[in-house]
This record gives C-alpha cells, structure tokens and sequence, in this order.
C-alpha cells in the first residue's frame, strides 16, 4: 500500500492518493493539534479543499487499518 499528499507545499487544494488500502480515516489538525477536518470512508483518491484555511503548517493524520502516519502539510 501507497500514502501520497500533493502538491505540498500547497495553496488551494490538497490530493490524497491511497494505493492498497481499504478503509482510511483522514483528519487535519492545526499546529496546536486542533481537529479541523474528519472524513472517514472507502477510496482510493480524494481531494480536500483547503482554500479557507489560513497559510501555515498542517498535519494530515492518516489512519488505515496497516499503520497510523501523520504528514506535515504547508499552506501558502
């Protein structure tokens, strides 16, 4: 299995392709560790809008049912 965020750095929106895994759950926190986003679900490609969000740096934490990895994320 596969775990790919891009572009990153990034301005507007950020793609996640998942690669081999079945269920995942993806949340966003703030650098203070705030959840900003949740989604839970079945795919293999998505795209989280990320225009409203202020510049800085973001963690994407993805779960899946092989490992938990947490990826710095920076927004212009």
């Amino acid at each position: 299995y596969r775990i790919q965020l891009y572009p990153n750095p990034t301005t507007n929106d950020l793609t996640i392709s998942l690669k081999g895994i079945d269920f995942v759950d993806i949340v966003i926190l703030d650098i203070s560790g705030r959840v900003l986003f949740q989604k839970s679900g079945m795919f293999d490609y998505d795209r989280i809008n990320l225009t409203d969000y202020v510049s800085g740096t973001y963690f994407v934490r993805v779960i899946t049912p092989y490992e938990t990895r947490e990826i710095q994320v920076n927004k212009k």
